[in-house]
């Protein structure tokens, strides 16, 4: 059995007088220690595909199942829990701190919750910002962190509690393309310890080609990479046709 599995999601939003189906009949698994890159344009359904795989937004149609455990059938409070400790990860780009504390404290915050002192979970905390590169960081306060460097602290706050699963949304979306380079690079190396499942949607396709596997999202639909590791549907080679034809 998959460690994370999406079976048949179809999911819906109001449109004027409708709906648009942003994912239709989807399915997907990912084992322990998968490293998965997901494509897509710009409003594809990605971030939505993601909060629906995390738990946080349910399906109108179908079930997500996380180590054996059903999610979607779960109360509110049984997911979250089940989520909490060893559970699944979602890191976007957008994270911003709620307070100015240091770094170290934000990455604390969840060990907290768990009914730590601050003292019993600054040692973790340090630890996650050690496995991020962001041990530099630990004293800053917040709202000094450039946008790259809350980005890591974000990640140390979801490894604080050493997720299974991981799942990140536009990580590229950075001031600088060697700041996006070097975190793609970071969950790579993640993506290939202790198990940790990583799951990448970005609308860059340049960087999760390195991916163990590639798919495509649009039109509700996932398209696995083809026989030669390209996607389908692939930006260069909808360019290429386009420079073809007469």
């Amino acid at each position: 059995m998959s460690l994370l599995s999406l079976e048949h999601l179809t999911k819906r939003f109001p449109e004027g007088r409708g709906h648009t189906t942003v994912l239709e009949d989807l399915s997907l698994q990912v084992d322990a220690g998968d490293f998965v890159g997901i494509w897509g344009m710009r409003r594809s359904g990605k971030t939505t595909l993601l909060r629906v795989a995390a738990g946080r937004e349910l399906p109108d149609e179908g079930s997500v199942w996380f180590d054996g455990h059903e999610m979607t059938s779960m109360s509110p409070d049984r997911r979250a829990a089940l989520q909490r400790r060893n559970g699944i990860g979602l890191l976007s780009s957008d994270w911003r701190p709620e307070r100015n504390n240091p770094a170290v404290e934000h990455v604390a915050l969840p060990l907290l919750s768990d009914g730590m002192s601050l003292h019993e979970a600054r040692h973790p905390a340090w630890k996650a910002l050690e496995r991020v590169g962001a041990a530099q960081w630990a004293h800053v306060p917040a709202a000094r962190l450039s946008q790259s460097e809350r980005i890591r602290v974000a990640l140390a706050q979801i490894l604080v509690h050493e997720p299974r699963v991981l799942l990140v949304d536009e990580p590229a979306v950075l001031p600088r393309p060697s700041d996006g380079a070097e975190l793609f690079d970071l969950l790579r190396s993640l993506g290939g310890s202790s198990g940790l499942a990583v799951v990448i949607a970005s609308e860059d396709i340049a960087p999760i080609r390195k991916a163990r596997r590639l798919m495509s999202l649009g039109s509700g639909k996932l398209r696995p990479s083809d026989e030669r590791g390209t996607l389908v549907p692939f930006p260069e080679r909808t360019a290429a046709r386009k420079r073809s034809q007469p």
